[in-house]
């Protein structure tokens, strides 16, 4: 059974596709996680990381803009680069997008079972035992699990509304915060203060990979309502509006939790385990910080399946075009593509337990998010120069939009890259040993295609047989 044979029952609309966006990179839980992480190398200076990250991202988001006008695909950044590069880039950016997106699967439970539900409970004077978070991974793994096994349908109807929800209260709560506290200086979260370039730097990892999910809707292509003609700008203009809701809450988010918890105070943020419940409760009452916890456990939930079904639909396009086992572009009957979802839940659940067994949470947390970095920036660095590519040969080439922009992008994020890794700084040094050993891998794998599929590989563009006519 095809993909293609099982769209027409499971099609998507504009608002799933920025729902499923939106879920991928999980709000609540980048409040009470990345935002906590990130504060201990920002220090007061968390909103502008924040800031600085959400602009970052959002010059990115016009690469994925003009890349997804001309294709629509399963593949997602797979098929755009495989129009701007070619096929053995296309594969390498796959592998990549797989990578960083079932780490961050991985990295959440393990910090939500082993820092912030324990710190949460330590207010209450109640002790967890020492496994909890390893139930945890198996829980935040295992659902979204089942629910992408039961295929896009279920998926969509359990994020539209949740994702909305996460939004508006993100911003309200942080609005009546900021109120509140009323900050008599309020620009000073904005500046960087004594943690400087290389603090701000730090902070700003934990920011962009808090909106790593900005474009896993792009392999729902394929399942938009839309006339296939104008699915690529359905996709695009999903990525801007999700970006742009989650960038406004998260920035009002750090700003609200910087000043709510002191300024002057910011050292002992991190070292809390559940800071943001503490803010919550002190301004917005018990009710206000059960809200927070229970968003946030549902937004974890939420993450995992929009990120574990898009990794598998990136799967399924690898295995259309006869470059991996044809088991992972079998589908069940709602499109799910079973084997993708199975492996690669496997591999977060091990990935989440063996890392925290190795490191223990906090640091296993703070390593494999560092790690989510290295990969997104190898897979952006090739879609930035897809573009750029891409345009060129077509003789259309604008220079801000497809040349400044993406090349500014890629400085950026190598220039926070950088500052992740030097000087090294236990446990994030870690993270670039990670990324090398996955990337050779994938890079000895294209070579054994080179050398066993070439005619699979030479015509690889991720794009469904009906569509590839009209991408030509």
């Amino acid at each position: 059974m095809s993909l293609e044979n099982e769209l027409k029952a499971n099609s998507v609309g504009f608002w799933g596709m920025v729902s499923q966006s939106i879920s991928g990179m999980a709000p609540t839980c980048d409040v009470v996680a990345f935002m906590t992480a990130g504060a201990a190398f920002a220090m007061a200076a968390l909103p502008l990381s924040y800031l600085l990250a959400f602009a970052v991202m959002f010059i990115e988001v016009n690469t994925i803009y003009h890349l997804s006008k001309h294709r629509a695909s399963a593949g997602g950044y797979y098929s755009y680069v495989a129009a701007g590069i070619g096929p053995r880039s296309a594969v390498f950016t796959a592998f990549m997008v797989i990578f960083y997106q079932i780490v961050s699967v991985a990295a959440i439970p393990v910090y939500v079972g082993g820092v912030f539900l324990p710190g949460v409970l330590a207010e209450l004077h109640v002790a967890l035992p020492g496994w909890f978070w390893i139930a945890m991974v198996l829980f935040f793994v295992g659902v979204p699990f089942v629910l992408g096994v039961a295929g896009i349908r279920p998926t969509i109807r359990f994020i539209v509304l949740s994702s909305f929800v996460e939004i508006a209260f993100l911003v309200v709560t942080s609005i009546i915060i900021i109120s509140r506290v009323h900050p008599s200086a309020p620009l000073v979260p904005f500046q960087m203060g004594t943690v400087g370039v290389k603090g701000v730097a730090l902070g700003m990892i934990f920011g962009i990979t808090s909106f790593i999910g900005v474009g896993s809707h792009t392999p729902l292509g394929e399942e938009a309502k839309h006339r296939s003609q104008s699915r690529g700008r359905m996709i695009g203009r999903a990525a801007m509006i999700s970006l742009a809701l989650v960038g406004t809450a998260l920035t009002l988010s750090a700003y609200a939790l910087t000043v709510g918890w002191g300024l002057g105070n910011m050292g002992s943020f991190a070292q809390n385990g559940a800071p943001g419940v503490v803010v919550f409760e002190h301004y917005l009452g018990p009710l206000g910080a059960i809200a927070l916890v229970i968003l946030a456990l549902n937004s974890a939930l939420a993450d995992g399946i929009a990120l574990v079904t898009s990794s598998a639909r990136i799967l399924y396009a690898i295995s259309r075009d006869e470059l991996l086992h044809a088991s992972f572009a079998q589908v069940n009957g709602r499109a799910a593509p079973r084997m993708g979802v199975v492996v690669l839940s496997g591999v977060a659940m091990v990935l989440g337990i063996g890392t925290g067994l190795l490191l223990g949470p906090d640091n296993a947390f703070n390593m494999l998010t560092t790690a989510v970095l290295f990969g997104l920036v190898a897979a952006h660095t090739l879609l930035n120069l897809s573009v750029i590519r891409l345009y060129a040969k077509m003789k259309s080439l604008h220079v801000i939009r497809h040349f400044v922009l993406p090349v500014l992008s890629t400085v950026i994020l190598f220039a926070v890259l950088y500052s992740s890794i030097w000087p090294p700084v236990y446990p994030l040094w870690l993270s670039p040993a990670v990324f090398v050993l996955v990337a050779a891998a994938v890079v000895l794998y294209i070579r054994h295609l080179r050398h066993n599929k070439p005619d699979q590989l030479a015509n690889a563009d991720g794009l469904a047989a009906a569509a590839q006519d009209q991408f030509a």
